[in-house]
């Protein structure tokens, strides 16, 4: 009967919530947007398109259908009407290529190849799919684009840019949950309100780690600003991430182009002013975790007066060892500092977050601090609560993950900020939505949000409101991320940014179409993925300059595009036999270049080295280098869609670093290995297969044998010549053994010079 009377109370403040929403929107006044801001394209509900009618059997000069499915149809009609048809289909081996590299970010493997070019079932293509989109390695390449996104990063940046120790299980869980096919709505729903609406799964807990991937000044000696900070960072990317829309630009004023409002942008914020941060969470449904909430609450009032004491016996001490820091934080903060944990407001918590940890207090340091009467009764105390937490409460469960919760149901208040300064608050907002688009979006059944006497239930609402099939933007903006995938530029040439100053989608009735398509099949993104791969479009050829001079160049054919910086290392690895596959778990440190930084860099176990890079530390001040050289983004902010640069450095890390040099011997070794004979034509025809995925021609091969013989001429003259030579010791020795070791030498140099080649570096 108790638990039914707690849902009962809590359902009833979560209406109270809902009620405050709607009397702060009819209480505001409506502001005067004018008509074409009002119905931007990006504002108005999303509505099924009719597919085009297109004859199916329509076909293209060499006879291949260029209708195979509505996505064909939709392009096709835009095509005709230019005048132009898609392009002829690539070959099998360009086409198993491109795909194993946009949906499980790897190169195909040659047994992979050759099983497919023998296959010749009419739904070998569509096999092919489905097999990559159950592979565990799809999650590592579709979390990678989500990671750019969100900024993940596993230190929190700025000058000390400290360690952020249990970061990686939010890269896991983003892994996880691509794996599993997991329903955007409740991708979405698990990163911005985890915590409330699904307290019983760890994974969501883990999911919110979303709120705290902003940059962290860990040393800020001014912690409102700070505070302010990091909810202005965290408001700014939700706005780009799920509505696909430069919310930031609104903090100081209102938008300059976008109809969003200064208000819009605080009110956004206000869903977030409860978080707390969490390394350890409780796990439960939600009314075992009140049960063990109260129970714990009454724990803590029995056993207040033993901590009091302690506190204030303990106080002189941390005090003292604080010293000269305390000085530069204002009374509200030292008052956060010095209240127990247990017994900190939400706001203390968050001001002791950036505080606490500049302080230098070590525990086992106190007693040193205390003098004789003092540590006694301090070490009576500590026995006396020794003994009371054997009666204290357990938690049903706990996890270990970055994650948030919140405190209370009355979060602290938020202001919007005259000029975006912090110490300039004006009046109080409450939570509420953008105004240009309060109207027509249901966030969800009411019930379904969770009772709970810790939480204030608006990250719920927002959730609800953000996943809604209703709404405008957030599946609008995700389908486009995803086209951008497989074409290197989505339908909206910036997947950030929906607002008016971006062009308007190149097909907007294709964009709406597999928005709709999306939402009605239940938010599954494998089923779009599936659906791009498998249309015509996807599979064209490669552009030709004929085909690029063509009146519509966007569709017809296929762009050929450089691979990510991750694809290109991960690709060296697989390449020459060394990737090691394994998933998950805490970042790994493969080697640095010489003198790179002076940053302690711990190198991980070799075996580990090797694994993707989607698992390489991210330390946000040292980008590694390698990727950094091939457009890695910044993890300070939000990043929509890469650079493609093409710059001096790039030539010379393919040149000189050390992996790729290292990468070229293993495939030598690996393809010598794998030549039925000692021919170094043979040789050649298996390092090409590794490399490539297809076989040599002749003139290929004629060339390559040519040089191995040309370079084992100069290895052995610059053997002979210099006296410091760079080349293995293995060179000195007999003259059989010299002659081995320069035509092994020769066939690295081959195997470097494949690992560099356009046809490795780019997808057809």
């Amino acid at each position: 009967m108790a638990m039914v009377r707690e849902s009962i109370r809590h359902g009833l403040q979560f209406l109270a919530l809902v009620l405050c929403v709607i009397a702060s929107a009819m209480a505001q006044e409506t502001p005067k947007f004018t008509e074409s801001e009002r119905n931007h394209w990006a504002f108005r509900p999303v509505e099924r398109s009719v597919v085009p009618r297109i004859d199916s059997t329509q076909e293209s000069p060499t006879g291949d259908s260029t209708v195979r499915s509505p996505i064909d149809c939709f392009i096709a009609d835009r095509l005709q009407h230019e005048g132009v048809h898609l392009a002829d289909a690539a070959s099998r081996t360009t086409l198993i290529r491109r795909l194993t590299f946009d949906l499980i970010g790897l190169p195909p493997s040659p047994p992979d190849v050759a099983e497919f070019l023998d296959d010749q079932s009419p739904d070998a293509y569509e096999r092919l799919v489905d097999r990559l989109l159950a592979s565990p390695h799809y999650g590592e390449a579709a979390g990678r684009d989500w990671l750019d996104v969100v900024r993940f990063a596993e230190t929190a940046g700025f000058k000390e840019d400290p360690l952020r120790p249990r970061a990686y299980t939010y890269r896991d869980y983003v892994i996880r949950a691509f794996n599993r096919d997991l329903p955007f709505d409740r991708f979405v729903e698990d990163q911005l309100a985890g915590d409330e609406l699904f307290p019983d799964d760890p994974e969501s807990l883990a999911a919110t780690a979303y709120c705290r991937m902003w940059p962290d000044e860990s040393n800020a000696s001014n912690i409102l600003l700070a505070r302010q900070t990091s909810l202005d960072d965290l408001t700014g990317n939700v706005g780009a991430v799920f509505l696909g829309l430069s919310i930031g630009c609104a903090q100081c004023h209102d938008h300059k182009f976008d109809p969003i409002l200064q208000t819009d942008f605080y009110q956004l914020q206000a869903f977030f002013s409860g978080i707390v941060l969490e390394d350890r969470s409780a796990v439960g449904t939600h009314l075992q975790l009140d049960e063990f909430r109260r129970a714990e609450r009454a724990w803590l009032d029995e056993t207040a007066s033993l901590r009091r004491e302690l506190n204030q016996l303990e106080r002189p001490a941390r005090v003292k060892m604080q010293g000269e820091r305390r000085m530069k934080f204002p009374p509200e903060v030292l008052e956060a500092l010095d209240t127990p944990i247990e017994d900190r407001t939400t706001m203390q918590r968050q001001l002791a977050f950036w505080s606490a940890r500049q302080m230098g207090v070590k525990e086992d340091d106190i007693p040193r601090h205390l003098e004789d009467a003092a540590r006694a009764r301090r070490d009576e105390l500590l026995a006396k609560l020794a003994e009371a937490s054997k009666s204290q409460p357990v938690a049903p469960s706990r996890t270990e993950v970055m994650a948030i919760s919140e405190l209370t149901t009355s979060p602290p208040a938020t202001c919007r900020m005259e000029n975006g300064s912090y110490d300039k608050p004006r009046e109080v907002v409450e939570p509420h939505f953008p105004v240009v688009l309060r109207s027509d979006i249901t966030p969800g059944p009411l019930a379904i949000v969770p009772p709970s006497s810790q939480t204030s239930g608006r990250r719920s609402f927002l959730a609800r409101w953000f996943a809604a099939a209703s709404h405008p933007l957030t599946h609008r903006v995700w389908i486009n991320r995803i086209w951008q995938t497989h074409f290197g530029q989505g339908l909206v040439s910036n997947a950030n940014d929906f607002g008016t100053q971006s062009p308007k989608p190149s097909l907007s009735a294709l964009l709406d179409w597999m928005t709709s398509d999306f939402i009605e099949h239940g938010f599954a993104s494998k089923r779009i993925h599936r659906r791009i791969v498998e249309s015509a479009t996807y599979r064209q050829q490669t552009k030709t300059v004929s085909l690029a001079s063509a009146r519509s160049s966007d569709y017809c054919g296929f762009v050929r595009r450089r691979l990510s910086s991750e694809r290109i290392r991960d690709a060296w690895l697989m390449a020459s036999g060394q990737l090691n596959d394994a998933m998950y778990g805490p970042g790994i440190r493969p080697g640095l270049p010489p003198n790179f930084s002076n940053y302690e860099w711990k190198l991980s176990e070799p075996s580990q080295q090797v694994r993707r890079s989607i698992y390489i530390f991210a330390k946000r001040n040292l980008p590694y280098p390698l990727m950094a050289a091939f457009d890695f983004p910044d993890m300070h902010e939000s990043c929509g869609c890469r650079t493609k640069t093409t710059i001096a450095p790039q030539a010379l890390m393919l040149l000189n670093n050390q992996i790729v040099i290292h990468a070229g011997r293993e495939l030598a070794s690996r393809s010598s290995a794998s030549a039925q004979s000692a021919d170094p034509a043979e040789k050649v025809r298996q390092a090409w297969q590794m490399t490539f995925g297809r076989a040599a021609t002749d003139a290929e091969l004629e060339s390559a044998v040519r040089f191995l013989f040309d370079q084992q001429t100069v290895i052995a003259d610059l053997s002979a010549t210099s006296t410091e030579s760079s080349l293995p010791p293995s060179s000195a020795g007999t003259a059989d053994e010299k002659r081995s070791a320069n035509a092994a030498e020769a066939f690295a140099d081959l195997c470097h010079a494949l690992l560099n080649a356009n046809e490795f570096l780019f997808v057809e």
